[in-house]
């Protein structure tokens, strides 16, 4: 299956390093013109706020995720708008300015809090497109499943979960957590909370599963 290759591509032929990020790809040569390609949060929909925060000189702004790409980003707040950790707000927004990349280890302490919460919410949000890792993932090599890129996840558990799975696969994560005893939607979160801390992780789900177009 095309999501099988996938994650075996990513785990042999990259030596144990991580992919190019599709925001890195976006940046291109000194020779590219600045007007070629679209923008890098062009088909973001909306922003959740991980954090807000007092802005220097003046005014306020935010520590968020984008949806649907789980892209972590700032933007200023216009002023005069009022705005609260949690909100959910549509990218295009005229509340916010133009927001522009953060890495991880560069958000606030709240918003690390507030991370795999929102990644969660994020996640059931549009969870078919996420439940496919449970239906589709396979082995990546002799001794090593995907499963086991999940926290806590071992190999016995990992092949208990294939044998539960069986041909037809899951319906939704309920099904998944009722059949395998875990929390799936929580540990896939935590996953793609753990590649955004560290970019040597590998294979990326975020890239296979969120950012691509397969």
């Amino acid at each position: 299956m095309l999501l099988f290759g996938a994650f075996r591509q990513q785990f042999h032929s990259r030596g144990g390093t991580a992919l190019n990020n599709p925001r890195d790809m976006q940046l291109g040569g000194p020779d590219e013109s600045e007007e070629e390609g679209p923008g890098p949060y062009e088909s973001e929909t909306h922003i959740r706020v991980l954090d807000l925060q007092d802005r220097r000189p003046m005014g306020h702004e935010i520590n968020g995720l984008t949806e649907p790409s789980m892209h972590l980003v700032r933007a200023r707040v216009n002023e005069s708008v009022e705005m609260s950790k949690g909100s959910r707000i549509a990218a295009d927004s005229e509340s916010i300015g133009p927001f522009s990349e953060i890495r991880h280890r560069d958000l606030t302490p709240p918003a690390i809090g507030e991370l795999t919460e929102a990644v969660l919410a994020t996640i059931l949000e549009n969870s078919e497109k996420h439940l496919g890792f449970y239906n589709s993932a396979g082995p990546m090599s002799l001794k090593y499943h995907a499963f086991q890129l999940l926290p806590g996840i071992g190999n016995s558990k990992a092949l208990q979960m294939v044998q539960l799975r069986g041909i037809s696969g899951w319906s939704d994560f309920a099904a998944v957590d009722e059949a395998c005893g875990i929390d799936s939607a929580r540990l896939l979160a935590e996953r793609y909370v753990m590649e955004m801390e560290d970019d040597a992780q590998t294979p990326r789900l975020l890239d296979i599963l969120v950012r691509s177009e397969m």
